[in-house]
């Protein structure tokens, strides 16, 4: 075809074609530049049409895999087929480059591929911005509807593509739920061999822990050394000082290892990680937090400040490895690693892995991902979830860990039951746990808010060291405290009639063993809150259980001595004679079940792991009453738990989905004025003008408005996507820095056109979510939490009057928690007072007109 032919077809594409069932179109090639004309139909033929014939795709310098590199278009006539992602218009500057390049030199080669190989993919995603939700679902949309389309006309070739397309995602789980396996029997024997490398060693095998180490000993292991006995100490004080040094040292040493690899390689390796997951679940980018490097990081670091005996556990921070190993994984397929909202998927799906291994609890793993972590959670993610969860169990009952058959070394079994007048005590005890649960979140999130307020903050490695060196000296002198927290648990777990660990069960020194309980549950809240915020990968799931089980204990004992001491009361009737009517083991169990529910909110979650746990359908109903008596005083002092605590306190743009919202206000009062906002004109824009506005302005999207003088909105674009097509466009030796760009719908003939003209069309929004003025503002918040949007554009009848932003909904939700949400405005509180303010005066003191609004002081769109 030549230049001639060319210009006729686009005229006729232009030459006011109404018909909606037969359109010319043109279909650029891959294999040549050649212009193929095509009659297509609407409906099943069209999509019969572009199954049978797919277009060509190309590679593209992204991070976006070739079958994702599709991006929706939009024809010239704004019909129901620029919904297809598949295939793009020949704009008419691709005509006119065809016509007047030359072809010489490596610049028009770049410009040809990029305009012919198939359309550009969008722009990453920026670091710390959202995902668009509806934009990435409605490309997984298409991409599985084409796919099927093409199974159906290719037969067996067909279906198998298809099969082989949804294994991925099950290849990726299979895969995270192995790896969680041996991941966690790693960590497990590990740290446990650090912890009692502080004590002694083994004489047969350096390398064994002392479980390993005494394994086949009845009753006293002889196999087992301490520090002084290698060294023959002989004097007690000596022996004692020794063993007290050997573990502060050591503690140390594990500590400020672990502090340099996280903040020297990984600082994303820190902490529990799973705030920033459910942040990342609702469409928020953060890179490299699930990387490779945060992952080895990660496994490493933990092991080591668990070893180190701070107030820290292994157990919250295997959310976070499953979702590493999840990502790395997906990163093979490029179906996945160019779909955020399908990665998100699975991530969802990992996070059930975590909590499997971490409580040998792959039923509570699903209910994780679904009570706490994910944010978008369809109904076949449920599935896939307990699929990841149970190969991770499996494999972690196939490595055996403890060489005992658990999973976790504190699953506990107990074979009496409970009567019905203990359900005050277990009352109380979620009534107890339930205030000490919020006092450690307070007490948590003060000193994290200090320290990124005070100096301390640029000394994080030695704050780890001084931490970790009073926590040892502290806890070295207690024999609960001494112990590590899954010592602890299971200890305090055990049945008195099973064993009788560390003189728990002792009714000689039993009012000694109370006091040293509850002294161990004060100091470890104030260890814990401290210790959970360090520079570390640290998880708070077992320290507060261990808090928990402190209490419940304790009070067991207590109602334990009661019965004991008055077995005449009316209270223990029911009690049987002869025959142990308390087990001090369950109010333990029912102590760390409330302790955990006070900090973390959650609920379901826990009935279950603590279900799983002891292996008893009995226990469910004291479990369940005192988690819902912990979660509802801790709720009465606040209702984020510390998850959400950690997400309010790093300023995470994130919506919960189980928040009521009660705010006052509408969408003037919260919107930016569209005054305020730099905006696109769909004519008379030029190359050099967009690139000067997105270096005057930060804004990270556009809208596109028909002309400043009307305001009338034509569309929206992503700044990422404006500055990758300017960027190109400048770097090549077609355009210029006066060339026109188009971002309407229908362009000029090419006949008019001096120069060419830059397209942005297919990266264009035009159908952008739109509300009209004066809408509740609960309202705005529920389209922002249920659409995943990033913005919305406030008009009447097609005038822009102003935009809302996700981070407008967040700053005004949080300022509801502080009980700011009474004002008269919401102005004041998205700091829009000034210009409210200035809206109103400019009416004169009334309702302005809303055509005069919109078109009030045009010079503020000039950039």
């Amino acid at each position: 075809m030549n230049a001639g032919d060319d210009d006729g077809v686009l005229k006729h594409r232009f030459s006011g074609i109404d018909s909606d069932e037969n359109v010319w179109e043109e279909v650029v090639s891959a294999d040549s530049s050649r212009v193929h004309h095509r009659h297509t139909n609407t409906g099943e033929e069209q999509v019969q049409e572009r199954a049978e014939n797919p277009p060509a795709r190309h590679s593209s310098d992204s991070d976006v895999d070739d079958d994702t590199d599709d991006v929706p278009y939009f024809d010239d006539f704004g019909s129901v087929r620029s919904m297809y992602p598949l295939r793009r218009m020949r704009s008419s500057q691709e005509a006119l480059i065809n016509q007047h390049a030359s072809g010489s030199g490596s610049d028009m080669d770049v410009i040809t591929g990029w305009l012919y190989n198939g359309p550009l993919p969008r722009a990453k995603y920026d670091d710390f911005s959202t995902i668009d939700w509806i934009y990435d679902n409605t490309r997984a949309r298409h991409y599985k509807s084409d796919l099927r389309a093409r199974a159906r006309t290719k037969g067996r070739v067909g279906r198998l593509e298809l099969i082989l397309d949804s294994s991925k995602s099950w290849m990726v789980l299979l895969a995270v739920g192995m790896t969680m396996g041996l991941l966690a029997t790693c960590i497990s024997v590990s740290s446990q061999w650090l912890i009692d490398i502080k004590n002694g060693h083994c004489r047969t095998g350096f390398y064994l822990n002392r479980r390993f180490c005494c394994l086949n000993s009845d009753s006293v292991c002889l196999d087992w050394v301490t520090w002084s006995e290698h060294l023959r100490v002989r004097w007690r004080w000596l022996d004692w000082l020794l063993q007290y040094l050997v573990y502060m040292f050591d503690a140390i040493l594990f500590a400020g290892i672990s502090t340099y690899l996280v903040t020297e390689y990984a600082p994303y390796a820190a902490g529990q990680g799973i705030a920033e997951i459910k942040t990342i679940m609702s469409g928020f980018m953060m890179r490299k937090f699930l990387g490779l490097r945060t992952l080895g990081i990660k496994c490493i670091g933990v092991v080591l400040s668990v070893a180190s005996g701070l107030s820290l556990g292994k157990e919250g921070t295997m959310v976070h490895i499953a979702c590493c190993c999840c990502n790395v994984y997906a990163r093979a397929f490029g179906k996945i690693r160019g779909s955020e909202v399908k990665r998100r998927e699975l991530l969802s799906a990992a996070s059930a892995a975590g909590i499997s291994v971490a409580f040998g609890s792959p039923i509570a793993g699903v209910l994780f991902s679904l009570e706490q972590v994910s944010y978008y959670f369809p109904a076949k993610t449920m599935w896939r979830s307990l699929f990841c969860a149970a190969v991770a169990a499996m494999t972690l009952k196939f490595f055996n860990p403890f060489r005992n058959g658990k999973l976790v070394s504190f699953q506990v079994t107990y074979d009496r039951t409970w009567d019905l007048f203990e359900l005050w005590f277990f009352v109380a005890i979620g009534v107890i746990c339930g205030i000490a649960g919020m006092l450690q979140n307070r007490l948590a999130f003060l000193l994290m808010q200090y320290r990124q307020q005070s100096l301390l903050k640029n000394f994080a490695r030695g704050e780890v060291v001084v931490v970790a060196l009073a926590t040892a000296a502290i806890s070295y002198l207690s024999v609960y405290l001494r112990a590590d927290t899954v010592t602890l648990v299971s200890n305090l777990f055990t049945e008195c009639a099973t064993q009788d660990a560390e003189g728990l069960c002792s009714r000689g020194d039993r009012a000694g063993n109370v006091v040293s309980l509850v002294l161990t549950a004060v100091i470890r809240v104030l260890l814990t809150s401290v210790a959970i915020g360090l520079a570390v990968p640290a998880g708070m799931f077992l320290p507060s259980m261990a808090t928990g089980a402190s209490i419940g204990r304790a009070f067991g004992m207590v109602v334990q001595t009661l019965y004991e001491t008055h077995p005449s009361w009316r209270i223990f009737q029911a009690c049987k004679p002869d025959v142990p009517c308390i087990t001090p083991g369950v109010y333990a169990l029912v102590g760390a079940a409330s302790m955990l529910a006070s900090t973390t909110r959650m609920t379901v979650t826990i009935v279950v792991i603590m279900f799983e746990l002891s292996d008893a359908l009995i226990y469910v109903l004291p479990i369940m009453l005192a988690v819902t008596v912990s979660k509802s005083v801790a709720d009465a002092f606040g209702k984020d738990g510390y998850f959400e605590g950690i997400i309010n306190l790093n300023g995470y743009p994130f919506l919960p989905m189980d928040q009521e919202y009660v705010l006052r206000g509408s969408s003037d009062e919260l919107m930016t004025r569209a005054s305020e906002v730099a905006v696109l004109s769909a004519t008379g824009e030029t190359l050099q003008g967009v690139s000067q506005m997105l270096a005057a302005s930060a804004f990270s999207g556009f809208p596109i408005v028909k002309s400043r003088s009307t305001m009338v909105v034509t569309g929206y674009i992503a700044r990422s996507d404006l500055l990758m097509v300017t960027e190109r466009a400048l770097g090549s030796s077609v355009y210029t820095d006066s060339s026109p760009c188009c971002f309407t719908r229908t362009p000029d003939p090419p006949g008019e056109m001096p120069v060419p003209v830059v397209d942005f069309r297919p990266w264009i929004d035009q159908t952008p979510v739109t509300i009209s003025h004066g809408t509740d503002i609960n309202v705005v918040a529920d389209i922002f939490r249920e659409l995943g949007v990033r913005y919305v554009l406030v008009t009447h009848q097609g005038l822009l009057l102003g935009i809302i932003t996700k981070k407008d909904i967040v700053r005004t939700v949080r300022l509801q928690a502080r009980n700011n949400f009474g004002r008269p405005t919401l102005g004041s509180m998205v700091g829009c007072n000034a210009v409210a303010r200035r809206w109103h005066s400019a009416s004169g003191g009334g309702v302005r007109a809303l055509g005069d609004l919109a078109s009030h002081e045009p010079e503020a769109h000039v950039f």
